[in-house]
């Protein structure tokens, strides 16, 4: 029997795929453009659009049974049109494809966000169908309409089944998700805070066991929460803490301050293309505390989940196999420099506020010009950072960008040159380099030196850590 996965190319579809051919079936997974998840297993792709119902029939062919997983994920009410167009007039053009081929059986994966209303249960659970006016926003009121989509496509000849899924994480995680994306800010030191509140989390390998189970045993025609347990912020943070050796934010923000710069959030991920993570609806979905629960699936899928947070060391762990997760040092912070760098900028700014304000003619010039130095000089010293990459060294200082491939680097030796270093301590480490057949060098002073050491020799086997402190270059 073929089994069919859309959306394949995803983090669920990729676990799915895999959970599907170590149970010994003949997976065939439709992808609309990146392959990179399924590479290297033994899996048939085809190509399909899920506005296009001939291309879905043509990837359908000759299948039994149809996981359903392809979708749009966005949580700005800006992509409502587009929400709708793919996930709810995708789904039915899915469910078209699935008669016109004879499929006896189609898997839809929903979300757990098509049953959050506010006024709705406690514990959720799927008791009551929602109000879909009162759904917090487009991606969950698209998900609860495809939901109705395929409940009412169940009849003589096609069997539909809906599970819903709550927050995932895990391996194979290859865009990545945004949770993914969290974990490798967090591991990066990007992450400047917290937020409070929580949400029911899943491992990625129960959820997958649970679809399998809903295909094999869900009755038609109806609905599955496959959540895992509640977990806040706090314990996300003090487990990534613990899986990535990177100390968690200590700054929480109140949830006032979020709200009010969640407002105009949506705004600047429109027009500066980054990639959304947070918005007033999902604040609010933070701020919600309710309990998930997964029941029904338990009593009628033999759905019993692990902890939620199961699947975050596997994925810290998938990350870092990747090289999605690299090392990142910061710089190592001597006093005497630190007072030294404070006094010139406060000079800078103190002296150039008293030159704009009190001076006349040209010395409001040089006020500015001050200002000017000041502000630089912090830009440019605020966040040392040297990061490790597979194939390279990357150092950061403000605006400059150091990109030093790994295998140009012939010694990197202790050194107390002032110059060149972006740098706050004079503990400072001497990287030497060719590029264009010429030899250069730069200062850097890393925290923890010789862990420095050792995680640059680890991704270069030709660099070889000597007893004198010294990396030098054997190949």
């Amino acid at each position: 029997m073929t089994v069919v996965v859309t959306g394949a190319s995803g983090h669920v579809g990729a676990n799915l795929v895999r959970k599907l051919l170590a149970l010994g079936e003949s997976v065939r997974a439709t992808v609309y453009r990146d392959q990179t998840a399924l590479q290297g297993i033994d899996v048939e792709c085809v190509s399909a659009d899920l506005l296009d119902v001939d291309s879905l029939a043509a990837a359908f062919a000759n299948a039994d049974l149809v996981y359903h997983l392809a979708g749009l994920i966005s949580i700005l009410e800006f992509d409502s049109d587009r929400l709708q167009q793919i996930n709810v007039e995708g789904t039915r053009n899915v469910i078209k494809a699935c008669r016109q081929c004879g499929v006896k059986r189609l898997v839809y994966t929903s979300s757990i966000e098509a049953l959050m209303w506010p006024d709705g249960p406690d514990p959720i659970d799927e008791s009551e169908p929602p109000r879909p006016e009162n759904l917090g926003s487009a991606y969950a009121r698209t998900k609860w309409a495809a939901t109705q989509e395929v409940v009412q496509a169940a009849g003589p000849g096609l069997e539909t089944v809906v599970v819903h899924p709550t927050a995932v994480v895990g391996p194979f995680d290859f865009k990545p998700s945004l949770f993914g994306q969290t974990f490798i800010a967090h591991a990066h030191r990007r992450l400047p805070g917290m937020v409070p509140g929580g949400f029911d989390l899943v491992d990625v390998g129960d959820l997958v066991a649970g679809m399998v189970a809903a295909a094999q045993k869900g009755k038609s025609a109806e609905r599955y929460i496959l959540s895992g347990s509640f977990v806040s912020l706090a314990e996300l943070a003090q487990s990534l803490e613990k899986s990535t050796g990177v100390r968690r934010p200590r700054l929480t923000f109140p949830f006032w301050l979020i709200l009010l710069v969640a407002r105009v959030t949506p705004w600047f991920y429109r027009f500066s293309k980054a990639t959304p993570r947070f918005t007033v609806q999902s604040i609010k979905m933070l701020r919600d505390g309710r309990q998930v629960s997964s029941a029904k699936a338990g009593a009628e899928l033999g759905y019993h989940p692990g902890p939620g947070l199961g699947g975050v060391q596997s994925a810290v762990t998938w990350f870092q196999e990747t090289g999605k997760i690299h090392p990142v040092h910061l710089s190592k912070k001597s006093p005497g420099i630190v007072m030294a760098a404070v006094a010139f900028l406060l000079i800078c700014l103190m002296g150039g506020i008293h030159q704009l304000f009190a001076g006349m003619g040209t010395d409001k010039i040089w006020g500015v010009a001050a200002l000017g130095v000041g502000g630089f000089y912090a830009w440019l010293n605020r966040s040392v950072r040297y990061e490790i990459t597979a194939d390279a060294l990357q150092v950061n200082s403000g605006p400059f960008r150091w990109l030093i491939p790994t295998a140009k680097i012939w010694q990197v030796r202790p050194s107390r040159n002032p110059i060149f270093a972006p740098a706050w301590s004079w503990q400072r480490l001497r990287v030497e380099y060719i590029l264009a057949g010429k030899r250069n060098f730069v200062l850097i002073s890393p925290h923890d030196q010789q862990a420095f050491l050792r995680d640059l020799a680890g991704v270069d086997p030709g660099l070889q850590l000597d007893k004198d402190g010294t990396l030098n270059r054997k190949d």
